[in-house]
């Protein structure tokens, strides 16, 4: 019964009247770069807020309160040529957790591969058959990754209709020769990403991602020790994706955004047994072995 109301309340919050699907915080950073107008920069963080913002991405309406947060930060790191640069963005992602006001973060990636140009007051328009701009390109792609991945995180394989938009979009875009699109087996690009999530042998994945949030930290409220239980079994389930391909960029993706969370979660819950969760963690994502180890501190 749970259940159902909780994926009642997820329907209701995919067909609201009134606003757009993001709520976004955009930061462009051009510090290391030396140019006579810096208002330019500004100019372009007020441009991406409102293509991100006021651009209508799917069919369907949110009310105001239920738009998904999200923040894009962008560093310039070099000016590349006349309105051309070069420099990374990080993009971010929460969802609400049920019964709560705790925001679990579903996606924390950074884009070292961004180059684009742009011109002060350029209008930034996105049509999903047109390949406009690179700048466009990855900031719609980036927007679509978000909303399939909050969507997968409420229903099943939810959120396939926008993961696919997201490699149409990345497909279009390999045309245009800019970095970031291409496929290379084992690094994390814009296309082997979105190519990942969407194959079928990483369907698993998806599913243990929508375990993790609705089945288990949306039912932290109402049973934490089996809500607690159920994120255990989710994480160690892991293992076997990682067994398959020790490269696998989605768990790295996941890592990159749970790593914290996990650590608050079980160092509070020292009621279970750790010691399986925390042998797995270790062998899935090595480079947070001090952050695993705090899961025993007090």
């Amino acid at each position: 019964m749970y259940k159902s109301f909780f994926l009642w309340i997820f329907l209701l919050v995919f067909t609201g009247i009134k606003a757009q699907e993001l709520n976004c915080s955009v930061t462009v950073n051009a510090d290391q770069i030396s140019v006579s107008n810096n208002q330019v920069f500004k100019t372009l963080e007020n441009s991406i807020t409102e293509l991100i913002n006021q651009t209508k991405w799917t069919k369907i309406d949110f009310e105001e309160h239920e738009r998904v947060k999200c923040a894009f930060t962008i560093l310039l790191t070099e000016q590349t040529g006349t309105n051309s640069y070069k420099g990374t963005v990080q993009v971010q992602a929460s969802r609400p957790v049920f019964n709560s006001v705790y925001y679990s973060p579903i996606i924390n990636h950074q884009d070292n591969s961004f180059t684009f140009r742009y011109t002060e007051f350029q209008p930034l328009n996105f049509n999903v058959n047109v390949y406009e701009s690179n700048l466009i390109s990855v900031i719609s792609y980036y927007s679509y990754l978000i909303l399939g991945i909050y969507a997968d995180t409420f229903s099943n394989l939810g959120g396939e209709a926008y993961l696919k938009t997201a490699l149409s979009i990345a497909n279009q875009a390999q045309q245009s020769g800019s970095i970031g699109w291409d496929n290379k087996i084992n690094s994390v690009t814009r296309f082997t990403l979105i190519d990942q999530l969407l194959t079928q042998s990483n369907e698993s994945f998806r599913k243990i991602y929508y375990s993790y949030h609705f089945e288990s930290l949306d039912t932290f409220e109402r049973n934490q020790k089996t809500a607690v239980k159920k994120l255990i079994a989710d994480v160690i389930l892991l293992k076997e994706i990682y067994d398959d391909n020790p490269n696998n960029i989605l768990i790295r993706m996941m890592m990159d955004a749970k790593a914290d969370e996990i650590v608050n979660v079980f160092r509070k819950n020292r009621g279970v047994d750790v010691a399986p969760l925390v042998s797995v963690l270790k062998k899935i994502a090595p480079n947070n072995s001090k952050k695993w180890k705090q899961i025993y501190s007090n």
